[in-house]
């Protein structure tokens, strides 16, 4: 079995490479047609090639990200994580992101959605923001706010004890934010231990 997983997993690592040695010389490439559209006075075309050099150096920091993506806490199971670089929209989806789906016992779920960039690359701060008049409509029924650290970095903590849900961002930095959500679970504390499984100084340092 060993000497069939093996090749197995030389064979991905090295497509892996290949495909982003691929990217990248499409956006190398891309902008030197742009070189040569501006230098015609072909304004338009050159804009083109340039926001298509754009999406692909989106591609490839995307796919930088899922090495972030953590690894689940006590109970779960990581089920899928992806990568996607944006182009034209970056200014409001963000220049790229990565997500992960997890799942858990009695049908608990949890997401993280790692962006960069963008509105979306803002979002922690926002909630932040909104954090600061949740104490106004808090009661003991309904959603309870509260900021929380994890790793030097604050995150704002929303849950909802009756409907069994809740979510917890953070901002890394002026540009990525990190939002973890989860559904039927019985604690925040899932999603608190999800978050210490985050390199948030990595995601700083490197983006």
């Amino acid at each position: 079995m060993k000497k069939f997983i093996i090749p197995v997993v030389i064979t991905i690592f090295l497509s892996s490479s290949a495909l982003a040695e691929n990217i990248q010389k499409e956006a190398i490439d891309s902008l030197a047609t742009a070189s040569t559209f501006v230098k015609k006075g072909n304004y338009s075309k050159a804009v083109e090639e340039i926001n298509y050099a754009l999406s692909k150096i989106n591609e490839l920091t995307a796919s930088g990200l899922l090495k972030y993506i953590p690894k689940p806490p006590a109970g779960f199971t990581l089920d899928s994580k992806q990568s996607q670089g944006t182009g034209a929209a970056a200014s409001i989806a963000g220049n790229a992101g990565a997500t992960a789906s997890y799942s858990g016992p009695n049908g608990s779920a949890l997401n993280v959605n790692i962006a960069i960039g963008g509105m979306t690359g803002k979002m922690a701060s926002l909630a932040a923001f909104g954090q600061m008049f949740a104490g106004l409509a808090q009661n003991a029924g309904g959603p309870q706010t509260k900021q929380i650290r994890v790793h030097g970095y604050t995150g704002t903590l929303i849950f909802n004890g009756q409907e069994m849900n809740g979510t917890l961002t953070f901002q890394v930095g002026q540009k990525t934010s990190v939002t973890i959500e989860g559904n039927n679970i019985e604690s925040p504390d899932v999603l608190i231990s999800l978050a210490k499984n985050i390199d948030f100084q990595g995601l700083e340092d490197n983006f």
